[in-house]
């Protein structure tokens, strides 16, 4: 990546970072900057307020969609595939810029090589925001799904189930890899479920799809014998797997799947939560299912008929007499 900063840039960020107890930290502000001079083109000391909200768009294009990175090594330039970021990772990243910025501006009576109007201009900039709506990109088709879970099938049952799971009961990936033995029953109609402790002291209860009951019994009998409080998925230590390794097996069985897109975790809870809508859940089943907080949250979703949007019969201009009045 060509480096934009000039040496009094540089000397500001290492005085910025200076008092940074973690390393870690001063790293990520550098790269972050540097990510932001690249993106410009010029030196951070001459932003403009077109700059920064043109970053800013970058970013909740990354949150919201997705979008192409540019990279450049040498003199060769190309395209990465989409890549999307959290809500949280735009924020933290607008944050550092932020913070930079105003550092800075603080010091423009001290150095004479900080331009005299030189301004924090991320001051007059929005956070970056997530999009309302859930976009149809986040969806999975259902020819995806039957390419995604026939890879699936071909890795090990435990990272299978665990997917399959969040896809057909919404769990989150938090949810899933925190799942104890001891949360699933089954009630009197054979119908297999979780249960979820909430901080309000009432519990959620999640349905278990029967193929998924049935890979749930398969796993128990094939696996290492198990505790009823211990975690359902387990990783070569023994210990719970983590969120990152449900990320990358997904990723992999995108690519193994030869799909022209990357989903997440998430993606495929969303995918589900559509599905519920589309062919006829209520609002409020869902709302429960998902472990929604506001039932509004189903109106993010594009579960309405495309056959039923803008249909011939709508141009019809007729109207039933109201006998009542």
């Amino acid at each position: 990546m060509e480096n934009y900063l000039s040496s009094n840039s540089k000397l500001l960020l290492e005085d910025f970072t200076l008092n940074f107890k973690l390393n870690k930290t001063k790293s990520d502000y550098r790269r972050e900057i540097q990510r932001f001079s690249y993106f410009i083109e010029k030196d951070f000391l001459m932003i403009t307020y077109e700059d920064c909200n043109k970053y800013i768009e970058y970013l909740n294009g990354k949150v919201n969609k997705g979008i192409d990175d540019k990279l450049r090594l040498g003199k060769i330039l190309f395209h990465t595939k989409k890549n999307k970021i959290s809500i949280a990772t735009a924020e933290k990243i607008y944050s550092y810029l932020f913070s930079f910025s105003n550092h800075v501006e603080s010091l423009k009576s001290i150095y004479d090589f900080i331009p005299k109007d030189f301004f924090n201009h991320f001051k007059t900039t929005d956070k970056p925001k997530a999009g309302r709506n859930i976009s149809e990109e986040k969806i999975v088709s259902w020819e995806e799904l039957d390419r995604l879970i026939t890879t699936l099938k071909k890795y090990n049952l435990r990272d299978y189930l665990a997917l399959m799971l969040i896809f057909t009961s919404g769990l989150t990936v938090k949810e899933t890899i925190n799942l104890k033995w001891n949360q699933i029953f089954e009630d009197a109609d054979n119908n297999a479920g979780i249960k979820f402790k909430l901080s309000n002291g009432r519990e959620r209860l999640v349905k278990i799809h029967m193929d998924i009951v049935k890979l749930l019994a398969e796993y128990r009998v094939n696996g290492e014998p198990i505790k009823h409080d211990g975690y359902v998925f387990l990783n070569r230590f023994n210990k719970p797997i983590s969120s990152r390794w449900i990320r990358l097996v997904l990723e992999k069985a995108c690519k193994d799947a030869k799909l022209n897109y990357s989903y997440s975790p998430r993606d495929l809870r969303h995918t589900a939560a559509y599905m519920c809508l589309k062919y006829g859940a209520s609002r409020s089943q869902t709302m429960e299912q998902f472990g929604w907080s506001d039932i509004r949250f189903a109106d993010r979703y594009p579960y309405r008929i495309p056959q039923l949007q803008d249909n011939a019969i709508d141009y019809i201009n007729f109207r039933l007499k109201d006998d009542s009045k």
